[in-house]
């Protein structure tokens, strides 16, 4: 049954999407640019964004077709790199995903307000807009922000439908499910599809989606993702197809050839991630089993979180972000059950989340306080808060209210984060950032003499130095000798742990500059030019 929204919700609601709004700006959109695009990722996607002027069908990285990904992601970052063309792309080209992050909250909200009610949906949506990995994606140029809002909003399009079985929402969860296809692949059908099926069974519904409309969505769906794959099929054929479809799925999902990790990954990284919420999820989770039945609602949740989480574990390949789209499913477990102080398991978990936020703070002023000076303003207000926090959680819950202790961790949340956007992420730019080495190149090579990358292809590089790369691929050392015997002078860059096989392939090659980008130190070589007399 469909709650009713009266004239006293409706103001409620507004506010609430006004508070919604303004709050996302601050965590989204503040100094959005205050950084350099950062490795491995942001500088693939710039780079690949920045040469669609030349190809808009196929994706190109270094002036080589990049398949491992659809366009609709790209072609969403080139409308916002040129609708605002005034600012530096660094701020541009993010403005993707801290719209993605903002539209999937906004729907989020508005769709679990229908089922859940004012209280918990307001409760859910400050989880998952403060849980870090959310967070994080939202202000970073990548390709899942984007993906995970269009499945998200699939999935919450599909469950209106089963809410009122209008099929305006279940042709609007095609739609969707097709843009997420074209954001990253089958993996969103793959991850969609069995949630509606399941979830269907569950309910003892399967006759709902055994209908026309599922074939008119069918239907839809493909004539949104065909034209795209036939344009690049003419252009490229089909080794093109093979490496986007199959080998980067597919084959990728059996024998990953990178972040190659156990079954077991999530279970360690999806703490963190959705830290500190996840101190309160296996309450949640007891929770929404026990009320598997009587609770359709939560079990439609319930299902969308285990799949996501038991198919992306099967995956040979795994990254903490991968479990972004599940998100917004662990929110609404977790709200149903951290807001009631009279259960056992609260009433132990909340004073534990207080002693963290305690050691936090005192840790931020006590521990190695002669070690990173410049981050001293921002570990003395990181803190105050932290104790802060701590107080005044341990007080909320001696008075039994959960709300004055989940208001106070948002809080120090919102907090911490807006103290990494104003200051911590610029300070730490001058250790992350590959401009400063990129720029080296520029000076070095200028606009004639080649420049060499060795090494996995990292595209942030060429988008810094302003022009296309000779790549010869990590170990390649054949390659790289060929290269070097068809040229004279040429500059080249690579890591350090490459360097000896740099000086094997080309002994000739000097030494030019040493930087520290994190943990990676990057040499430049130079190549003199050769006394042809």
């Amino acid at each position: 049954m469909v709650r009713r929204i009266g004239p006293i919700d409706r103001i409620s609601v507004k506010l609430v999407m006004i508070f919604l709004i303004i709050g996302s700006l601050l965590l989204f959109f503040t100094n959005l640019g205050g950084r350099d695009f950062w490795a491995p990722d942001e500088g693939d996607f710039a780079q690949i964004v920045k040469e669609l002027d030349t190809d808009p069908v196929v994706p190109h990285l270094n002036n080589v077709p990049y398949g491992e990904k659809p366009p609709l992601f790209y072609y969403v970052v080139y409308i916002f790199a040129k609708t605002f063309r005034s600012l530096p792309d660094e701020t541009s080209m993010r403005l993707s995903s801290s719209f993605a992050a903002l539209i999937t909250l906004i729907a989020f909200f508005l769709t679990i307000r229908v089922g859940f009610g004012l209280s918990r949906s307001i409760a859910s949506v400050v989880i998952l807009g403060l849980t870090p990995l959310f967070y994080w994606q939202a202000r970073y140029l990548q390709v899942d922000m984007v993906f995970s809002a269009a499945l998200v909003l699939a999935l919450l399009a599909f469950f209106r439908f089963i809410e009122n079985a209008r099929t305006g929402w279940y042709y609007a969860f095609f739609i969707m499910l097709a843009c997420a296809f074209m954001t990253k692949g089958p993996l969103a059908a793959v991850l969609a599809v069995p949630v509606v099926v399941f979830s269907c069974l569950s309910e003892k519904r399967m006759p709902a989606i055994l209908t026309r409309h599922t074939i008119f969505g069918i239907l839809v769906f493909l004539a949104i993702i065909v034209p795209w794959y036939c344009a690049v099929y003419l252009k490229e054929g089909y080794p093109y197809l093979y490496e986007n479809i199959l080998r980067q799925n597919f084959l990728r999902f059996f024998e990953a050839w990178s972040h190659k990790r156990p079954f077991y990954y999530y279970f360690t990284t999806l703490p963190l991630d959705f830290f500190p919420w996840s101190l309160f999820l296996p309450l949640g989770l007891y929770t929404a089993f026990k009320t598997w039945k009587a609770d359709k609602r939560t079990r439609f949740f319930l299902i969308w979180f285990l799949w996501f989480f038991f198919f992306l574990s099967l995956s040979s390949g795994k990254i903490s972000k991968y479990m972004l789209p599940a998100l917004p499913a662990l929110a609404v477990i977790v709200s149903g059950s951290m807001r009631e102080l009279d259960r056992p398991y609260n009433k132990i978990v909340f004073p534990v989340a207080a002693a963290l936020f305690l050691g936090l703070g005192i840790a931020l002023f006590a521990y190695a306080p002669s070690q990173y000076r410049e981050f001293m303003p921002e570990r003395i207000v990181l803190g105050i808060a932290g104790i802060c926090t701590a107080i005044i959680v341990f007080a909320s819950v001696k008075f039994a209210s959960a709300r004055g202790a989940f208001a106070c961790i948002a809080i120090f949340l919102g907090i911490a984060y807006m103290t990494g956007n104003i200051s911590i992420f610029e300070k730490l730019n001058r250790y992350k950032s590959p401009k400063p080495v990129s720029e080296k190149v520029r000076a070095l090579a200028g606009d004639k003499v080649p420049w060499v990358y060795y090494g996995s292809m990292r595209g942030v590089y060429v988008y810094y130095v302003g022009r296309f790369a000779v790549h010869v691929e990590e170990h390649d050392i054949n390659g790289l000798r060929q290269f070097a015997g068809c040229e004279g002078e040429f500059y080249l860059l690579t890591r350090r742990r490459d360097a000896d096989e740099v000086r094997y392939a080309v002994p000739d090659v000097v030494v030019e500059s040493r930087d520290t980008i994190g943990d990676k130190e990057m040499m430049i070589f130079h190549r003199l030019k050769k006394d042809n007399g």
